[in-house]
């Protein structure tokens, strides 16, 4: 048993790792957002979806040794829990690391929130864009009346000819 936790003592330590690595390409992902560095948003979301990736394969790995230490566990609760009733010198590292993982959830989570309204907005800027890009070009022989005068232009945002007859 006590080889056991300490197995999974270090696969928390790699995990651990594996998530900061995520949390950190959550972090250039926003500034990608922020700054309009759209050509870095195509590789930020293959390392985010590699991280993904290894983060489900390390999960699976702990679930594997959490059902060495004894079948159907599937929190790390439960095994602070065994660690408690066999009073284990690696309590307190079982606990510090059950702490900073939810820490370390909450922040990504966070972050993923963050990262996906700044996406929505920079889509509705850019659909407001095209909209307006759209109205400039559209043919404008509206806004005059039929003896040649411009109507108001309080209407129109944008337009390609602004004269007065």
């Amino acid at each position: 048993m006590k080889n056991t936790i300490t197995k999974i003592l270090n696969h928390l330590e790699l995990e651990l790792a594996c998530f900061q690595e995520l949390s950190a390409i959550y972090d250039e992902q926003k500034e990608a957002l922020v700054k309009n560095k759209h050509e870095e948003l195509e590789g930020i979301d293959k390392r985010i979806t590699s991280g993904y990736n290894r983060a489900m394969a390390f999960n699976e790995k702990r679930q594997e040794l959490f059902n060495q230490l004894k079948p159907g566990i599937t929190k790390l609760s439960e095994v602070i829990e065994i660690a408690e009733k066999e009073e284990s010198p690696n309590l307190e590292k079982l606990k510090n690391y059950m702490e900073t993982f939810k820490k370390l959830a909450r922040d990504i989570e966070k972050k993923q929130y963050i990262n996906f309204e700044l996406l929505k907005t920079g889509l509705n800027i850019s659909d407001k864009r095209l909209n307006l890009i759209i109205e400039a070009f559209a043919p404008q022989g509206s806004i005059y009346n039929e003896k040649g005068k411009s109507r108001d232009h309080k209407d129109i945002a944008v337009s390609t000819i602004i004269e007065e007859v």
